[in-house]
């Protein structure tokens, strides 16, 4: 089960970019939409069990269409658009064909399409050329998952319904200002979030060609000299909220398997354990698309007592009671906290660790977790948000999807 805990930039920020006419060029995005068509050629690299998979080629190809709105000066977004040096920003379409990589078993993986918002940023521009980055988060669908009889080694999806979410390095070459030849070189992935077991997810490393025109040319012209006016208040930040997620557990899914090793004989019945937390934190406000600071968060975990039952199955009743590092419900953490801001929108990320938590032995939780979300705020609200993240562990294997809402005091 892998998930990478970047990105999370995009959809309130896209819902500016994503207007037209009059209101485009009110938030500083062209009024005509460009389109783009590519192509490219995927590898799965995946994480806890390649071998499981038994590929005879991991290879596979994928095709996308893309709308995208360029930024440019002159709208209520422009001090930010001028530090991102002018982004683009779009909604795409992908399909990546995963059946046709070859098995030496029954095992089969199906198709997906992915529908997902982007932004890319330029780090270096000029009339011609651009390098910079891509980043898209979004959904994907697919009719092929892990069913314990028909489909039993594919532990990678275990839902229909998979975040998606890719990033990397991207080349543009203007031959004319309308037209861009796009080069990706880039990172992309399926998961649900650990949300229901089986969930290893996918990962792919991915080279891609595309081919874009752009009725309303791009602007083109490197950002030097930032003359970012003072939209912020310097100073110190406090948002308290409220979280809940679920979280289907590796645990019960190993014991499970202990217990009924004959394929015709098990069930996809795993259940979601839901949790719900109260956090607060505090930031220092020292730019204006930055502030930093600390996080804390209590989290009630429903389910508890299955880790006991499963830790008997797996290792012995005579040993978990042995090596057994007791059970609780209520998990306490602290850590870390790095906002990027962009209008009424900011993304953050987290680096946190149990101060308490008991678990028993497989534990199900590692000591350290990180975070990459989102947030809204709604200023006519009281400076009410609505938030929503992932929470990980070693910066690639998800814990759960934890919805937030909360206020700025």
């Amino acid at each position: 089960m892998s998930l990478s805990t970047k990105s999370l930039l995009l959809p309130a920020v896209i819902a500016a970019a994503l207007l037209s006419g009059r209101e485009a060029c009110a938030t500083g995005t062209s009024g005509r939409p460009g389109f783009s068509f590519g192509a490219y050629r995927a590898s799965v690299t995946n994480t806890d069990n390649l071998s499981d998979l038994f590929l005879v080629d991991n290879g596979h190809p994928g095709y996308g269409l893309q709308m995208n709105y360029n930024t440019r000066p002159g709208g209520k977004f422009d001090a930010y658009n001028e530090i991102l040096n002018y982004p683009v920003f779009g909604l795409g379409i992908n399909y990546d064909v995963y059946s046709r990589m070859g098995f030496t078993n029954n095992t089969c993986l199906g198709n997906f399409v992915d529908l997902y918002a982007f932004m890319e940023a330029s780090l270096y521009k000029n009339s011609w050329f651009s390098a910079g980055l891509l980043l898209d988060l979004g959904l994907s669908l697919t009719n092929v998952t892990y069913d314990p009889f028909s489909n039993p080694y594919m532990y990678n999806i275990g839902a229909p319904v998979t975040v998606y979410m890719a990033f990397g390095p991207q080349f543009k070459l203007r031959p004319t200002q309308n037209v861009e030849l796009l080069l990706n070189a880039y990172w992309f992935h399926h998961s649900n979030g650990n949300a229901w077991m089986p969930n290893f997810g996918l990962n792919d490393v991915a080279l891609g060609l595309g081919l874009r025109y752009s009725p309303d040319a791009p602007y083109t012209e490197q950002v030097r000299g930032l003359k970012v006016p003072h939209l912020f208040r310097r100073g110190f930040e406090y948002d308290v909220y409220a979280s809940t997620g679920f979280h289907s557990c590796k645990t019960e899914f190993k014991a499970y398997n202990q217990m009924v090793e004959n394929p015709s004989d098990k069930k996809n019945d795993f259940v979601s354990h839901p949790r719900a937390g109260l956090g607060f934190d505090v930031r220092y406000r020292y730019s204006l698309m930055c502030s930093s600071g600390v996080v804390a968060d209590a989290v009630y975990n429903w389910g508890v007592d299955e880790l006991e039952k499963c830790d008997e199955i797996i290792y012995g009743k005579e040993e978990a009671e042995k090596k057994g590092k007791g059970y609780s419900p209520v998990n306490v953490s602290l850590g870390l906290m790095q906002v990027f801001h962009y209008g009424n929108m900011s993304v953050f990320c987290t680096f946190c660790g149990y101060v308490f938590r008991k678990v028993g032995i497989y534990e199900d939780q590692a000591r350290f977790f990180q975070r990459a979300g989102m947030r809204f705020h709604i200023p006519k609200l009281s400076n009410m948000f609505l938030g929503c993240c992932i929470r990980a562990t070693k910066f690639s294997n998800a814990d759960y999807f934890e919805f937030q809402v909360g206020l700025k005091i």
